[in-house]
């Protein structure tokens, strides 16, 4: 018997009110969310490239110095970072905390209320702090948040429309997952598979009408590439099939294990409220720094871990070690309360963890693993699917994002497989669990201010 419910009470109806002009409204209304925030999502992007340049430069500059006062100084300027990020979320805008993800669907649900007008300011400047400070979060949360924010908005300039907002906030988070990831297939998926949980012939046109909006931005106007490069896939022998199996097992309970290492740690700090929220976030600020001084490769968002994996960049021995400290440096960075996602970490795992696989069977099958990288993109979206429980949506935006669509049948086995593996051991999904214990926010951000 599962644990949690596929199907919740959902107040956003299947079609607008019986207005005539109410299907045109709500299209334009899409169209004009899509626009507003492939803008500003782009601008988002580029501020944590920049951010992430930025980082690179200061740790370059500090090698140079004595090594005692240049991780100092790395460590109180990631601290800093991390702990003002926080103090934006505690003190101006405690709803733009976290992914942000599961407070958009409890908005959609009718089970808590907006968050007011500042979430947007704060997500920009707090999630740009805590990525470019190389805190390992995602920066799907913020523009999915910021997409839902614009949405909501659009939609409430149409007086007539009873429920305008609603589908046009759920389009806008679409719009923003698909500028994240430069995805529009995957953030129409993500809307109908995670949000609405339901194929919703209106939630479908209006998100696939956002969605392609914002890419059409991202696209034309930035000039922003596919995500990540790779060398051409070929498709798998069929008898090797099962060998994408024991990858959905295998990180089915990795990705289980992930979960409730994230989940333990919210609540300990929760039934701990001595420790306060910008101090924690100082300290592991500090952890953070710690590793950017040793490693500067193995922090931030993930991305530059991803592709690295994608171009065959790592070596075994090297790959367990990042593995373990990501493994740990993801949920501590999300208890730091700062702005940020969870998609990109998860997927950097999966595809580290997909590579070390690979090449163990490709020692062990060498016939049935022509090329070892193919399980790193299928361990992308298996991983996500253990966390997240959206395997439709985690498939199709790894494929988008690599460019790579003859892994389509080795990663829906995996998914699979490691649905089935959480589904078993009762796993709450992710944004589930975190929805449970207050919108992914950490205890002191419930009240407000």
């Amino acid at each position: 018997m599962t644990v949690w419910d596929p199907q919740p009470p959902h107040p956003v109806p299947d079609q607008p009110p019986p207005i005539g002009y109410a299907w045109l409204a709500l299209f334009l209304g899409a169209l004009v969310t899509g626009l507003l925030v492939g803008t500003i999502g782009c601008g988002f992007l580029l501020l944590l490239r920049w951010g992430d340049g930025l980082r690179a430069a200061f740790i370059a500059l500090a090698g140079t110095w004595n090594p005692w006062l240049g991780w100092l100084a790395l460590c109180a300027a990631v601290a800093a970072a991390a702990a003002l990020a926080a103090w934006l979320v505690q003190r101006v805008s405690p709803a733009a905390a976290g992914s942000g993800i599961p407070r958009v669907e409890g908005i959609l649900r009718g089970e808590q209320p907006s968050g007011g007008d500042w979430i947007i300011p704060v997500k920009v400047l707090g999630g740009w702090l805590a990525l470019s400070a190389g805190l390992a979060l995602g920066r799907e949360g913020p523009t999915v948040q910021i997409g839902a924010v614009i949405g909501e908005r659009v939609g409430q300039r149409f007086k007539g429309l009873k429920d305008g907002w609603m589908f046009l906030m759920s389009a806008g988070a679409g719009a923003g997952l698909a500028t994240a990831f430069n995805a529009p297939v995957g953030g129409t998926l993500f809307i109908l598979e995670e949000v609405l949980r339901r194929m919703s012939p209106l939630g479908f046109v209006l998100t696939a009408t956002a969605c392609t909006a914002a890419v059409w931005v991202e696209r034309a106007l930035f000039e922003l590439p596919r995500d990540y490069t790779m060398a051409t896939l070929q498709e798998p022998p069929i008898n090797a099939i099962w060998l994408y199996l024991a990858l959905g097992l295998g990180l089915g309970l990795i990705g289980v294990a992930y979960n409730r290492l994230l989940l333990a740690l919210l609540r300990g700090l929760a039934r701990h409220p001595r420790f306060p929220l910008l101090p924690r976030a100082a300290l592991i600020g500090v952890l953070v720094g710690t590793v950017a001084w040793y490693a500067p490769d193995w922090v931030g968002g993930g991305d530059a871990i991803t592709q690295s994996v994608l171009t065959g960049g790592w070596v075994s021995g090297t790959l367990v070690a990042v593995v373990m400290v990501r493994f740990l440096l993801g949920p501590l960075s999300y208890a730091a309360g700062t702005p940020g996602g969870l998609f990109a970490p998860i997927m950097a795992l999966g595809a580290l963890l997909g590579l070390g696989i690979g090449t163990g069977f490709a020692h062990l099958a060498p016939d049935l693993v022509p090329q070892p990288l193919a399980f790193a993109l299928v361990g992308m979206a298996t991983f996500f699917t253990a966390s997240v429980r959206a395997h439709l949506t985690g498939i199709v935006i790894c494929l988008e994002m690599a460019g790579n669509y003859v892994m389509l049948f080795p990663m829906l086995a995996a998914c699979l497989a490691a649905y089935l593996v959480a589904e078993m051991l009762h796993d709450v999904p992710i944004y589930d669990a975190l929805a449970r214990l207050g919108s992914a926010r950490p205890p002191e951000h419930s009240s407000g201010h």
